[in-house]
């Protein structure tokens, strides 16, 4: 019922949805993300690779890319949905589909328990996302955890604890979403929508002051220009393994078992072990000198307060009232 309820919402017409994949041999799989050896996507990527060579007796390798070999993240996307790839690991890709952004709606996971209870294996989220993968040329292997998210600040800056005071005249990168947009917004930012690959530059200029939906995996990559990272933990972030539709569906049935059982030995793998690296990340970043802010209750009250307010009115008209009253139970919401 859920996962028709959010099917009728309608998906995004795309040129290529009819776009039919020329015939790739079982060889031929190239898996490409844009994230170092350091992210758990490279961690992931390496037990799927093993672990798909040994189910298929060498019958199917993989033709790895990792550090944005193949383009910047939603490219990358886009291929995949195309058929140019067979395989990604990536961010919510709302311009495809706005129904997409529903990951990334703040405060619905309250810990990590309560993070694989909704987006984990088996979830009903996950039922939710690959329709809406399918619908985009695409099948979902498995949603990989990352950790709560915050946001950085660039040296020379004030630091915003206060909501919506501190932050006014601030710019916030954010991604291309509307929904970002609206909810830096709410809490007193000047949302700059940028790509991911100009956001060391625009932090080293002052082009931006802060990056926004930052998992403290993620704060390292800018560490020489920023002063501070503040934990908010608006939202849990989980990213999207994806293959093309097409091509999974050309393979034959024990291919597709083959495929299936190393993505999920890798994703089970990822959501058992991700948690316990988030405090090495933590000593990482206090290390290099970057000043870790937790929000006092009073300040992260309020700040929950207006990100609820003004997205989950925005989401419900996108997903509907049944989706969207799953995730308010979850979540705890009224």
């Amino acid at each position: 019922m859920l996962v028709s309820k959010i099917l009728k919402t309608g998906a995004v017409a795309l040129g290529f949805a009819g776009f039919t994949v020329s015939s790739v041999s079982a060889q031929d799989i190239i898996l490409g993300h844009v994230m170092d050896q350091e992210h758990i996507f490279h961690k992931v990527s390496e037990q799927f690779i093993e672990r798909l060579d040994g189910l298929s007796g060498g019958s199917m390798s993989v033709s790895y890319h990792p550090g944005g070999d193949l383009g910047d993240w939603t490219s990358i996307v886009e291929q995949v949905a195309q058929g140019a790839v067979q395989m990604t690991m990536s961010w919510n890709h709302s311009e495809l589909d706005p129904r997409w952004d529903v990951s990334v709606l703040g405060y619905v996971a309250n810990d990590w328990e309560s993070g694989k209870e909704v987006y984990g294996p088996g979830s009903t989220m996950n039922e939710v996302y690959n329709g809406i993968m399918n619908d985009l040329g695409m099948e979902l292997l498995g949603t990989i955890p990352t950790d709560f998210t915050g946001f950085v600040v660039r040296k020379g800056v004030d630091v915003p604890v206060n909501f919506p005071t501190d932050a006014e005249g601030f710019k916030m990168r954010v991604p291309g979403m509307p929904m970002a947009i609206e909810r830096y917004k709410a809490t007193g930012f000047s949302a700059v929508p940028m790509a991911f690959s100009e956001v060391h530059t625009a932090l080293q200029t002052g082009a931006i002051d802060g990056r926004a939906y930052s998992p403290p995996s993620e704060v390292l990559l800018f560490k020489d220009v920023l002063s501070a990272y503040v934990f908010t933990r608006e939202n849990f972030e989980h990213t999207f393994w994806t293959a093309n539709k097409a091509w999974f569906d050309g393979l034959t049935e024990e291919q597709q078992g083959w495929v299936k059982e190393a993505a999920n030995e890798a994703v089970t793998w990822a959501w058992e072990n991700a948690e316990s690296e988030s405090p090495k990340w933590f000593e990482q970043i206090e290390a290099s000198g970057i000043e870790v802010i937790e929000l006092t209750p009073e300040q992260l009250d309020a700040y929950r307060a207006k990100v609820v307010a003004v997205e989950y009115p925005y989401m419900e008209e996108i997903i509907g009232t049944e989706v969207m009253g799953a995730i308010k139970q979850a979540a705890g919401v009224e």
